[in-house]
């Protein structure tokens, strides 16, 4: 009995990292892909400039990019959230929101270096509200399933996962 559920664990564990890594690479060729031909490299260390230059424009075709842009920001890093808290269960809603936010603020560094499109602060705000929501969403899962919540965070994880990137593809159609 007891080999069944080490082999339960093992396998609920190698499905969870398994797809967190996968989250992680493509993550990662997202947000370092090459801009398009006629792109341009900026920054922006205003907060809510972007979001308040999106939110409030008169032009329809930048407020539906707009929509695509913020809720991209924010879906793409509840995944993280998740996984952060799984990693650091014992720490604070606050240190696993800044611990995102730091990683957030790295990434949009790393654009502004290798010349991958705009660097923005308004997209760390928006990365750490969705790691937020990650995190939040970790600690209900937690409530609701106690000590089974890494195995429900293994199955329910690679769903998760694939439901956050096809609505962001399919926000930035």
């Amino acid at each position: 009995m007891k080999a069944d559920i080490k082999t339960k664990n093992i396998i609920y564990n190698i499905l969870l990292y398994s797809v967190m890594i996968l989250y992680l690479v493509i993550l990662f060729a997202l947000l370092f892909q090459k801009k398009r031909i006629g792109s341009f490299q900026s920054i922006n260390l205003i907060p809510f400039r972007t979001i308040s230059g999106y939110l409030f424009s008169e032009d329809i075709i930048l407020r539906s990019f707009a929509l695509s842009n913020l809720l991209g920001n924010v879906v793409i890093f509840v995944p993280c959230g998740i996984y952060i808290t799984l990693l650091n269960r014992n720490k604070s809603v606050i240190v696993n929101t800044s611990i995102i936010a730091l990683l957030s603020a790295l990434v949009e560094a790393a654009q502004f270096v290798f010349k991958v499109g705009a660097s923005d602060i308004d997209d760390v705000i928006l990365n750490a509200l969705g790691g937020f929501a990650g995190v939040i969403l970790f600690r209900l899962i937690y409530m609701i399933f106690k000590d089974k919540s890494k195995s429900a965070i293994a199955l329910m994880a690679p769903i998760g996962a694939i439901l956050a990137f096809i609505i962001l593809i399919l926000v930035n159609l």
